[in-house]
């Protein structure tokens, strides 16, 4: 049931450009659960203005333009942080990296086929990480890699599918037919701007699975006798 009031909220807020006094009247939800929804959705001055001329209830504009300050504020500190932490890992070796996807691939890879390379995730900078990864430590040429999209049937699939063909800068004849699911009565409808459904990386090789569940067999053991 949240699901899809969540959902219809993001609609109102997207689609309709909706105050969060009238999204609350309109589904009954509190303000303070349309805060937590709604915080990637914001309004311009423009539109708080405007909606402040239609048809606003006193201190709504200003609660607006408080959250889009506090919103400012946050990115602001990230960014700050982002830049810290850049400084100390500039000078990373390569190496680490390939401990990086091992790790990466220890938690997200398919690691039952021994035939078998494969990882999924809906995030498109893990799927970016992970191509490199492979052809910069697996040596892997570019036109062994597959993908297959996994969407939802309320997306606009013909948009996803060129979305992840940049992404993965794969041609349209490596990947595999795409799979569409339905989306369920009360269930999440993945429609916001930021949900692309899944992808998944694959290709075929014995060798290189090998290689990849011994490197991460080795590195757990090496870590697992180190002394504290």
């Amino acid at each position: 049931m949240k699901a899809g009031l969540r959902q219809k909220a993001i609609e109102l807020r997207v689609k309709n450009r909706l105050s969060y006094s009238a999204i609350q009247k309109e589904l009954n939800v509190p303000k303070s659960t349309l805060s937590y929804w709604l915080k990637e959705y914001s309004l311009d001055e423009r539109e708080i203005k405007e909606l402040q001329r239609i048809n606003w209830v006193k201190g709504e504009a200003s609660r607006e333009r408080f959250r889009n300050a506090m919103r400012r504020k946050h990115d602001q500190l990230e960014l700050e942080v982002y830049s810290q932490q850049r400084k100390k890992l500039i000078s990373i070796k390569k190496e680490s990296f390939f401990v990086a996807g091992l790790m990466l691939y220890l938690g997200e890879g398919d690691k039952k086929n021994k035939a078998r390379v494969g990882l999924a995730n809906a995030d498109p900078d893990v799927i970016k990480f992970f191509i490199k990864w492979i052809r910069d430590f697996l040596k892997l040429d570019k036109e062994k890699i597959r993908a297959e999209l996994h969407l939802y049937e309320n997306m606009d699939i013909e948009n996803e599918k060129l979305f992840w063909e940049k992404i993965t800068n794969l041609p349209k004849n490596q990947f595999y037919k795409t799979q569409i699911r339905k989306v369920k009565n009360g269930k999440f409808g993945y429609q916001e701007p930021y949900r692309h459904g899944t992808c998944s990386i694959i290709f075929a090789s014995t060798e290189k699975k090998r290689e990849i569940m011994m490197a991460i067999k080795a590195l757990l053991d090496t870590y697992k006798e180190m002394r504290a």
